[in-house]
């Protein structure tokens, strides 16, 4: 019995995709919203109400269309030469933590009841949560060939990805890909948590859309800090020492596993930790420095490594932040350990790269 199960989906008509999807809101700068009809200002409207009337208009004006009939949906992200090759279906909830479907990742408590409170007023899915599954070279020969027809969807979006869509129709397709998901035993959730617990919570019976990537084409990126205190860099640097070495970074020396880089008053400092640890990186910077210089996670924005070093220094400069630090990114053999471990990582420890887009296959909540 396969974990993943075909859905009718909804799409955008192909002539109206790429202006209507959209990447997540991170990988765009300068954003605003205007009165398009298109997904970023959908999801970003000012309240929920105006978000389902901009969904009603692409409906109403044909822009969007719900398939007739249950499919899968194939889904290739290429980005730098490299290849992302997803499976979209829909899971069930009830294989949620019970060693078939996992997560690895602390949530914000905040963060789901907003999430529960759009998922249930919307009753959409706009996007696929992002998942892994362990995979093995000879299977991966097997999901190449399914991909080798042509797409329904195919263009380049704002995140410089190429983003391809297939909805698998033909029987003979069809029947390889449910032969090659009997072997997925297990899917990780990998980006996603939040909207998963809002689901679980919500005490319906929702099917979340999900895409599955095999996980030795996973890209993780950094997820790094910028902070706001009121302590002095001597008090700072006092802290840390008790814990690390201090050092101005040399530039264009790539940071390694088990390094934190911190930039502080202009300069960016390589902070090697006394002892060495199996703890990652994410919990050593927040055990021995943040929970020492800080009251409370308020005053702590999280930024992607897609925006690069630059934009750190920038909040750094601007004086809205002090510090930041910068984080060697997580591996995808640690995520899938804590998760089969049921053990969780602090929120935000992983920022995936590239993602599906919003728009591009979306479902229903609640039929």
């Amino acid at each position: 019995m396969s974990l993943i199960k075909p859905f009718s989906g909804i799409r955008p008509k192909k002539r109206f995709a790429k202006q209507v999807t959209y990447p997540n809101l991170s990988y765009l700068n300068n954003y605003k919203i205007t009165k398009k009809l298109n997904f970023v200002n959908l999801l970003n409207a000012s309240s929920i109400n105006e978000s389902k009337k901009m969904l009603q208009s692409l409906n109403d004006k044909g822009i969007i269309q719900q398939d007739q009939s249950d499919h899968f949906y194939l889904y290739r992200i290429t980005y730098n030469k490299k290849k992302l090759l997803g499976i979209v279906g829909k899971i069930n909830l009830e294989n949620y933590d019970d060693k078939k479907i996992l997560g690895h990742e602390e949530t914000f408590f905040e963060r789901i009841k907003k999430r529960k409170e759009q998922l249930l007023k919307f009753n959409s899915q706009i996007s696929p949560i992002y998942t892994t599954y362990k995979s093995k070279p000879n299977s991966l020969k097997k999901l190449n060939y399914i991909f080798k027809y042509r797409p329904d969807y195919n263009f380049k979006s704002e995140d410089k990805c190429r983003h391809e869509l297939w909805v698998v129709k033909t029987a003979n397709i069809e029947k390889l890909l449910k032969n090659y998901l009997k072997n997925i035993k297990k899917i990780y959730i990998c980006d996603g948590h939040h909207r998963i617990q809002a689901m679980l919570k919500s005490k319906k019976k929702i099917a979340p859309m999900i895409v599955a990537f095999p996980d030795n084409q996973v890209n993780i990126l950094d997820y790094n800090r910028v902070v706001k205190t009121s302590l002095k860099f001597e008090k700072i640097k006092k802290i840390i020492s008790k814990n690390f070495s201090l050092d101005i970074s040399k530039k264009n020396k790539k940071l390694k596993q088990n390094q934190i880089e911190m930039y502080i008053n202009k300069k960016w400092h390589i902070l090697q930790p006394h002892k060495q640890s199996k703890e990652l990186d994410v919990t050593i910077l927040k055990k021995l420095i943040l929970n020492k210089i800080l009251k409370n996670n308020k005053n702590i924005k999280f930024v992607s490594g897609f925006k690069g070093k630059k934009v750190l220094e920038n909040f750094v400069n601007s004086k809205k932040y002090n510090l930041a630090f910068k984080l060697y990114p997580t591996n995808i053999s640690e995520v899938l350990a804590y998760a089969e471990k049921k053990k969780y990582m602090p929120q935000k420890s992983t920022w995936f790269h590239p993602k599906p887009l919003d728009g591009l296959i979306s479902s229903r909540i609640i039929s």
